[in-house]
């Protein structure tokens, strides 16, 4: 059986939680999609998973008039309000509607493949619709500067959350094996960072923290949603996040 997505768009915050998470990730991800020249001047992109749509929306600016890009999503309610030129709305499960193989030059993905059971198989999808020269990136969240730092109710939290999400299939620990999964798809070019978080309480990535807790309250004891919601209030305080991991390579020319 698959596992039920624990974050569907259709949630009444949803809109909020997304604003929230793009200002936390847009900032990393637009300056390393720019270092890869992504989004060229007559490139066709595609962007899965693509939420709210800021980076699908982005790229759509960086492509020019020759250019396109896909903004996929297995619930596209909140892809439907974008009105960007040379934007297409896709709905799509990437784990098994068809993609295009060879189609696309730039490929992209954001805290998506972390909650697919199916993410090894999504992934060497992604890869195949490069392409020949075509660039995919990849970001998703890995857990440990929160299990190496975090204590109290903000710990308290986050055992609580990745014990709900386990659950629905995530695994917050795979990211930090992207660059050889790329390797291993034969992808040339391969190499990866870090964007860590480092946060005060009451900030974006704290609100978006608290409103991801507060979204999965009903599978989280209450008691540990509320305690940690009021630590990642707390001003005073500092917090480690997860570690976007980004990793990127291109697909062989010969």
């Amino acid at each position: 059986m698959t596992a039920r997505y624990a974050f569907p768009n259709a949630w009444e915050l949803a809109p909020r939680r997304f604003e929230l998470l793009e200002a936390c990730y847009d900032p990393s991800s637009f300056q390393r999609a720019a270092l890869l020249g992504a989004g060229g001047s007559g490139w066709r992109c595609l962007d899965v998973g693509a939420g709210h749509g800021s980076f699908a929306r982005w790229l759509a600016e960086q492509v020019g008039e020759a250019g396109s890009v896909v903004a996929a999503d297995l619930d596209v309610g909140l892809l439907e309000r974008s009105s960007t030129p040379r934007l297409e709305v896709r709905q799509m499960d990437v784990r098994t509607d068809p993609l295009e193989e060879a189609a696309f030059d730039f490929v992209h993905t954001r805290i998506v493949l972390i909650h697919l059971p199916e993410r090894f198989e999504v992934l060497a999808r992604l890869a195949a619709a490069l392409r020949p020269g075509g660039i995919l990136m990849i970001e998703e969240d890995d857990i440990y500067p929160v299990l190496g730092t975090a204590t109290g109710a903000y710990r308290e939290g986050w055992e609580a959350f990745l014990a709900a999400t386990a659950a629905a299939g995530v695994d917050p620990t795979w990211p930090r094996t992207l660059p050889e999964r790329l390797d291993g798809l034969g992808l040339v070019d391969v190499d990866g960072e870090i964007a860590s978080q480092f946060f005060r309480g009451g900030s974006a990535p704290a609100q978006f923290w608290g409103l991801t807790w507060h979204q999965l309250r009903e599978r989280m004891p209450a008691d540990a949603v509320e305690r940690g919601q009021a630590a990642l209030a707390d001003e005073r305080r500092w917090y480690h996040g997860p570690a976007k991991v980004i990793a990127w390579g291109r697909r062989p020319t010969g």
